[in-house]
């Protein structure tokens, strides 16, 4: 496990200028997924964010301990190169669905945006999150509640 300290992008783009894929695995529930968008800020070549949220994943006794970790990014920032954002286990559905309509303000180019079941739990066992027992009616209802109001080009997989 790793903890990262969200910083600002000017100070990260030389290390992760050539960055094209990013996989953030068992974030906590309770973070809000915005702090993710420094690093799309700071890697110009990203073309592909993945992450994962998980309600069961504990903090380790002999790591920090686990915060909401606040960032705003940039406003008049635009991503140039993003193809695709990937989201597994979507249990807060306003958290998530105000993360993606943030990123896709930011993404230039056409996007793909993947919401997926929970990857298998080997500690709570846990494999089908609301989403995943969503019916025909409101898989729509989400993709309308994405695409609304947005004038980017926007593939939305459920």
């Amino acid at each position: 496990m790793i903890w990262i300290l969200p910083e600002h992008p000017k100070k990260l783009t030389a290390m992760f200028r050539n960055l094209t894929s990013v996989f953030l695995w068992d974030i906590f529930n309770e973070c809000d997924l915005n702090w993710t968008l420094f690093i799309l800020e700071a890697a110009p070549c990203l073309q592909c964010i993945d992450l994962s949220r998980h309600s069961c994943i504990e903090t380790p006794d002999n790591s920090a301990e686990k915060t909401n970790v606040v960032w705003e990014p940039s406003k008049d920032f635009k991503h140039l190169n993003l193809k695709l954002l990937g989201i597994q286990g979507c249990e807060d559905e306003d958290k998530v669905t105000n993360y993606v309509r943030l990123v896709m303000e930011r993404a230039v180019r056409p996007l793909i945006i993947k919401l997926q079941d929970e990857f298998p739990c080997r500690d709570c066992n846990a494999t089908n999150l609301d989403r995943s027992k969503a019916d025909k009616a409101s898989r729509r209802r989400i993709k309308e509640r994405l695409a609304h109001g947005s004038s980017s080009c926007v593939k939305i997989i459920i």
